[in-house]
């Protein structure tokens, strides 16, 4: 065999290899996409905030809106469309309880209808009372308390410790203030258990009483009384001091 038959046999040989590798190419080009499907989660519609809404404030009809939600994530306290269709109408005008971030869905404890209730007894908690008490800027730590913040309440011509971390209802009538600027008033509404009430009302005979502002840190702990014992009887035995006379006083 010659060397041109040689060299026409190899490219022959490197022309077939091309073609294959070619073909080879166009079959795999050719192949369909896979389709990828996606699997949608069931939902359901229910009532959110739009907008940040503190506490005491009235809800107005855009502040609130539907909004699908993961029935994984549904929790039973939630508002759904379902159940409630013309909820959107109903919460308008009510107040919330506590403070909302936009977007997070609505509950009954958060928004109280202010039907046949008013303002101040929508903002009490369930078996609370709400008691005012005088205050100066000397007693209520120079206006910077404010409402919804924790209190002690100090007998202050003793400097005793009546009660602890006493939530603040109002400073005069400010339901709901930014926290920028302070509120000097002349009366704090708090809010108390009904014997705390009878307590603070006869230490309000006995002298001054003034406000001690507590760290938000410490805003979880159980509000109680200084000094208070477990009776055989039931309640709590606070002592009371008046007129320079000690008395201990049963509270339930």
């Amino acid at each position: 065999m010659n060397a041109a038959r040689i060299g026409v046999l190899v490219l022959a040989v490197i022309a077939a290899g091309l073609a294959a590798l070619l073909a080879r190419g166009l079959m795999t080009s050719s192949k369909p996409e896979p389709v990828v499907t996606q699997v949608e989660e069931p939902t359901t519609e229910v009532l959110v905030t739009n907008s940040n809404v503190q506490l005491g404030r009235r809800v107005a009809s855009g502040d609130l809106r539907w909004q699908r939600w993961p029935d994984e994530a549904m929790n039973p306290s939630y508002i759904t469309r379902t159940a409630r269709p013309a909820a959107l109408e109903e919460y308008t005008g009510s107040v919330a309880r506590s403070s909302l971030l936009a977007g997070e869905p609505v509950t009954n404890e958060k928004l109280v209808n202010l039907a046949g209730a008013g303002f101040m007894s929508a903002l009490i908690d369930p078996g609370m009372r709400a008691i005012a008490i005088e205050i100066t800027p000397q007693t209520s730590a120079g206006g910077f308390i404010l409402p919804n913040d924790r209190v002690d309440i100090v007998d202050a011509n003793r400097g005793q410790t009546v009660l602890r971390n006493v939530r603040v209802l109002a400073i005069d009538q400010r339901f709901d203030e930014a926290g920028e600027q302070v509120a000097v008033g002349r009366t704090a509404t708090l809010e108390l258990t009904p014997a705390q009430v009878e307590l603070i009302s006869v230490a309000a005979n006995d002298g001054r009483l003034a406000l001690s502002l507590r760290s938000m840190s410490e805003q979880k702990e159980v509000a109680g009384s200084e000094g208070e014992m477990s009776g055989r009887e039931g309640g709590s035995v606070v002592k009371v001091v008046r007129y320079g006379v000690a008395q201990s006083v049963r509270v339930k």
